[in-house]
């Protein structure tokens, strides 16, 4: 079944990394349907001339990109530049919910303290949405395209929906194969078996298509479950770093010292894509 994944697309030097990021994990020529997305500034906005034709050049010239390097025929790849109405990241979320896609894509910087303190950064607004589709956050490419998932699982909901998801995105992708970490947290009380979480989330992976000899499973023990993936990842040379995320509202103290995983994981990797289902 074909893959549709919306990209977002801006002037700033992170938009090219979900772009090189696509052209690197997906088979060439490619195999998913790709829709190109821009929000230019509100209506009477006085810092650009007709930001509407602006963001429509940008999407060409993206476009124009995919096909000189010969990844993407121009039919699978379809342009949309919108005026925003008061909030970039509520935009993206709207047309995410429209489209249907099976994934939103977002370049992603390393983010400066100030920029996170002051929530600045789109990527950072967008993932405290009610969002219902998978993110893609896509950092700063390799010269040499990095392979393979980790794909972070535990009992609860989301963890098993992005197992759903990445066996659905890599079911005729066979260029990766998918390791399954469950971290051990020994103070934690109550948790479920690594086997018996193992065995949920192959479920879902197998039903997609994805064949048992491309899945490995990994239990490392921490108490520092976020910190615990990206020790983990600083040593291996994973593409995708896949993970569920539980909802819960935002506090003025998540801003300086998150809780949730996902967000740790966003702020602490630096070359490594980040998927995230809830």
């Amino acid at each position: 079944m074909e893959k549709h994944l919306m990209v977002c697309v801006c002037a700033d030097g992170a938009a090219s990394y979900a772009v090189r990021f696509i052209k690197d994990f997906f088979n060439s020529p490619c195999d998913v349907r790709i829709t190109l997305f821009h929000v230019a500034p509100p209506k009477g906005s006085w810092c650009t001339v007709n930001p509407l034709k602006k963001g429509r050049q940008l999407l060409e010239e993206t476009r124009e990109w995919f096909i000189n390097h010969s990844f993407c025929d121009e039919s699978r790849i379809d342009i949309k530049s919108i005026h925003s109405r008061g909030s970039t990241a509520r935009e993206i979320v709207q047309e995410g919910y429209k489209g249907m896609y099976d994934a939103v894509l977002m370049g992603r910087q390393t983010p400066s303290m100030l920029e996170e303190f002051f929530d600045y950064s789109v990527g950072n607004k967008v993932i405290w949405e009610q969002i219902d589709f998978p993110l893609w956050f896509c950092k700063c490419p390799l010269d040499i395209p990095k392979k393979d998932i980790l794909l972070c699982v535990d009992e609860d909901a989301p963890s098993q929906r992005i197992a759903d998801h990445v066996g659905y995105m890599l079911s005729d992708n066979l260029n990766h194969d998918i390791t399954m970490l469950y971290v051990y947290n020994p103070k934690k009380e109550g948790a479920a078996t690594a086997e018996d979480v193992f065995a949920l989330s192959r479920k879902h992976l197998v039903a997609n298509g994805i064949d048992a000899q491309r899945i490995k499973e990994l239990v490392l023990e921490g108490s520092n479950v976020a910190q615990t993936i990206l020790d983990h990842t600083a040593e291996k040379n994973y593409a995708v770093v896949a993970a569920g995320r539980g909802v819960h509202d935002q506090t003025a103290r998540e801003k300086l010292f998150p809780r949730s995983v996902c967000v740790k994981l966003l702020q602490g990797l630096e070359v490594t894509a980040l998927w995230i289902s809830r």
